[in-house]
């Protein structure tokens, strides 16, 4: 397997376009000289009374791989495919005979050796000094960790583009010029925000547990291995679709199994502050039916901002998606889950999350209040009317579906995420605050494009239900008159 690896031809091509002596020499020099400023920084400023060369040299480190490997190498892999399309060089990568595992260990680690090679070279010094730390175990689990959060967010960037690129049966936007710059922000700023966060929780002990089990850095480390094994997957399924091999959706759907358990474990033990600015804790020893309620918010949460994100960033071709509504409006079902996008199989489970989360509540099944995560929604001092909000997320999410398919296959805009983008501004944002500005206050306007705040009673879901059937005209109309043309 080794031997297969180090001859991959992907590698050997960056190897030789990379790792030129004069590259090489000229990061490793600069990286050198990052840590002998640092050094003599500290004993010029006799830093030492409040941190130890240890410390210094360790954070050092640190930063060089998040600026190096991070995100200059996120813009790399980023590019991996997209640079190919518009050199018009990638219809030779795919008749070239690699398989998609070659091709996909080439162009995760091939676009990215200097940047690996500068970064692991500053982590070498990172453990180095870690075995003169007060806490050697925690110190180099640490820096295991970040290595494996540069790397994610490597193949965050990759699988991003590829999403977008590559993600249908041809590359259907090999006609022009492809920008990753967005898909290399969102990976940057995702991972950055998650290395800040799982950095917080590390700070309180306790603070999070997982089916009983203490959240620390080594299961903070394994969850960062898992994640990565998925991108790998799915960077892999992308490719392999690009060469024309035939997926399924076994994969997805065993990410979506995945993610639901996962983040249905999770139990968040920190305080919270209630009304009167007394400290209440959310009790972690939940039963029955009010641990299901409280788990499964979580899981919907997750499964809404999923789905929002490939409305967004997932194009399969227009015949794909015609395709796919032709088999489903006939009933076809093993022929509907053949062509259907990412998103349709994460509605599902969100819709069915979603209504028993609603039968729970609505019947007084489930008595428990919802965690600090919902507080911003305004939720813990409305849970009489909240109930009625689940059946109007549903509605939301079949609008969001079907006016982002209008808009992604029937605006004639060149770049189709501006579009997108559009319409997300001002459908939460604009429309809702023009309209409280109209109507003086006196009319709450979340009832009637926002269910997440103070919903009045089954109002929300009605409105949110009129919205969706506009949206589905629209998305009716333009594909019948698509169809009839054809």
């Amino acid at each position: 397997m080794l031997s297969n690896i180090f001859r991959n031809p992907e590698l050997k091509r960056n190897a030789w376009l990379e790792l030129k002596p004069n590259r090489v020499f000229a990061l490793l020099g600069l990286i050198t000289l990052a840590f002998i400023i640092t050094a003599t920084a500290m004993v010029k400023e006799d830093l030492s009374e409040y941190y130890k060369m240890a410390e210094f040299l360790m954070n050092t480190a640190l930063f060089i791989l998040y600026l190096i490997t991070g995100i200059w190498g996120s813009k790399n892999a980023a590019d991996a495919v997209a640079d190919e399309i518009n050199q018009k060089t990638w219809d030779r990568q795919r008749m070239s005979g690699q398989s998609p595992l070659t091709l996909t260990i080439g162009k995760i680690f091939g676009p990215t050796l200097l940047q690996w090679l500068g970064g692991l070279s500053a982590m070498l010094v990172y453990f180095c000094a870690a075995l003169a730390s007060e806490n050697v175990g925690q110190s180099i689990t640490n820096g295991l960790i970040y290595i494996a959060l540069v790397l994610l967010m490597n193949l965050s960037a990759l699988l991003f583009s590829l999403l977008t690129i590559t993600g249908s049966t041809q590359s259907a936007f090999s006609h022009a010029k492809i920008n990753t710059t967005l898909f290399f922000i969102l990976s940057v700023v995702g991972v950055g925000w998650l290395s800040f966060y799982l950095a917080l929780i590390g700070e309180e002990k306790g603070a999070i547990s997982w089916f009983g089990l203490i959240w620390n850095n080594l299961t903070i480390l394994i969850s960062l291995l898992i994640f990565i094994g998925w991108c790998f997957i799915g960077i892999h399924q992308n490719l392999r679709k690009e060469l024309q091999y035939r997926n399924t959706q076994k994969y997805w759907l065993a990410f979506l199994v995945f993610t639901g358990l996962y983040f249905y474990g999770f139990t968040w033990n920190m305080p919270i502050y209630t009304s009167d600015y007394s400290t209440s804790y959310i009790d972690p020893q939940l039963f029955g039916l009010n641990a299901v309620y409280y788990h499964l918010a979580l899981v919907c949460l997750v499964f809404f901002l999923l789905t929002q994100f490939l409305l967004i960033f997932e194009r399969p071709t227009e015949n794909d998606y015609t395709l796919f509504l032709q088999a489903l409006r006939k009933g076809q079902f093993k022929k509907t889950w053949h062509h259907a996008p990412l998103w349709f199989s994460v509605v599902l489970g969100l819709t069915l999350s979603l209504l028993l989360l609603f039968v729970l509540q609505i019947a007084g099944l489930a008595k428990h209040k919802l965690p600090l995560i919902f507080r911003e929604l305004e939720i813990l001092s409305f849970q009489h009317n909240f109930a009625w909000s689940y059946l109007a997320l549903i509605f939301l999410v079949l609008r969001d579906v079907l006016m982002t398919r209008t808009l992604l296959y029937r605006s004639k805009y060149k770049n189709k995420v501006l579009s997108l983008a559009l319409y997300y501004a001002l459908i939460y944002w604009a429309i809702p605050l023009l309209f409280m500005i109209v109507a003086d206050h006196r009319v709450s306007a979340e009832n009637y494009f926002l269910p997440f705040f103070r919903a009045v009673g089954w109002f929300s879901p009605v409105v949110l239900a009129g919205q969706a059937l506009a949206a589905w005209w629209l998305h009716w109309r333009y594909f019948t008159s698509q169809t009839r043309t054809s």
